[in-house]
């Protein structure tokens, strides 16, 4: 993997250089035993700063130059110019691939180790110098390494957030779709028939009133907006969708029930109040959010039980889908996309959605909707509902 340049190489040259070239001016010409602030002393002190500098920019120069003090010119190797050798090497192992680092290492690791052995006459420090060198590299590689993964770590995360933002754009996506779709036959199937319904009054009238020719309008209006809504949302149907499937209602409830018993949950759905005539669009809403609560239920809560309560409350249409199971956490969070269906679903007719975990255990969905009231009968109007209208099915 290749890593972006550090975005400041000099970072590191300036300081390192500043303080091994002043460690070297004191080794060598402060230490009572060194040859005191000669020429040499300062020269060298000056060629370790610009190494440092050049391996900002050629980071293999920078060990390669460094091994001159070692070289018999006038000026032994010390214990400074040793602690640069090691730093530069490190350096080198950051910046370079790890085989050119290894190669760097033992070449330098070689000649610095064979001339201070010959120069001391110990066979010794041949093998200490590239031992010792070879640590600094290998240490520079280890953190190359770990600036690899931190790179691909970083690269992972970003790919993983924009497939999880794709993701959950084309679930939304699809989910609004389908909701189109099911609106759609709901309102087409309305207008068709409050066209027909215009069509039958006005054969009545006469021809040329102005009735006549208002309800006319009305029938052309209708028709055109049912072709109209075809159009649109004929774009939106897969070429799978089946039209021979009854329409989603709470009736069905039982059906849908069936099936995940089958998949080994028990359910029980209770209904209470006396159903009322709901708007086609809302009860198919209510019938997916049932549905979907107990896919999540099969999937997430185990082996758990689960009761559908469906409230038919003056106003209002009540929905809730408890089950008894131990699910993860993270359904409570409202982040899935089948959740986030459900509260479009809702907020679509002006519901409100409420998911979470059961004090007792388990976890709830529960819906609530709004239920405009039927002509000619108020809401404060509607029946109410009483304990011996409650259906109890299992």
């Amino acid at each position: 993997m290749r890593l972006p340049r550090p975005s400041m190489p000099w970072g590191f040259a300036v300081p390192a250089g500043l303080v091994c070239a002043l460690a070297v001016l004191a080794e060598t010409g402060g230490d009572p035993e060194g040859v005191g602030f000669v020429p040499a002393a300062w020269g060298l002190a000056v060629f370790v700063l610009a190494v440092f500098l050049l391996a900002a920019k050629v980071p293999v120069a920078g060990p390669l130059l460094m091994l001159a003090p070692f070289l018999p010119v006038g000026v032994g190797a010390g214990g400074a110019q040793l602690i640069a050798f090691m730093l530069l090497l490190g350096h080198t192992g950051y910046r370079c691939p790890p085989r050119t680092a290894l190669v760097v290492a033992a070449v330098t690791g070689l000649v610095a180790g064979g001339t201070v052995a010959v120069a001391l006459g110990s066979p010794w420090e041949a093998g200490f110098y590239p031992v010792i060198l070879g640590v600094a590299a290998a240490m520079g590689m280890l953190l190359r390494r770990e600036r690899e993964r931190a790179e691909q770590l970083r690269v992972m995360t970003a790919e993983l957030a924009a497939q999880r933002d794709a993701r959950a754009e084309a679930a939304v996506a699809q989910e609004r779709m389908r909701i189109s779709r099911e609106l759609h036959d709901a309102v087409a199937h309305t207008v068709s028939v409050m066209t027909l319904q215009a069509g039958v009054v006005r054969r009545r009238l006469p021809d040329g009133s102005a009735e006549h020719t208002a309800l006319e309008s009305v029938e052309q209006l209708g028709r055109r907006s049912v072709d109209e809504l075809r159009r649109v949302v004929g774009l939106l149907r897969e070429d799978d969708t089946s039209t021979t499937d009854p329409a989603p209602s709470l009736d069905r409830l039982d059906e849908l029930a069936a099936g995940v018993r089958a998949a080994g949950t028990p359910v029980v759905v209770e209904v209470r109040g006396e159903p009322a005539g709901l708007p086609d669009g809302l009860e198919r809403s209510a019938y997916r959010i049932v549905q979907e609560a107990l896919s999540n239920t099969v999937r997430h809560a185990g082996a758990a039980s689960v009761v559908v309560t469906v409230e038919h409350a003056p106003g209002e249409l009540r929905l809730a889908v408890v089950d008894d199971g131990a699910g993860p956490a993270t359904r409570s969070r409202g982040t899935g996309y089948g959740l986030l269906g459900m509260r479009e679903r809702t907020e679509l007719f002006g519901g409100e959605l409420v998911t979470g975990p059961e004090p007792d255990g388990g976890f709830a969905v529960r819906a609530r909707f709004p239920v405009p009231a039927a002509p000619g009968l108020p809401v404060a109007d509607a029946p109410s509902p009483t304990p011996s209208s409650a259906q109890v099915r299992s």
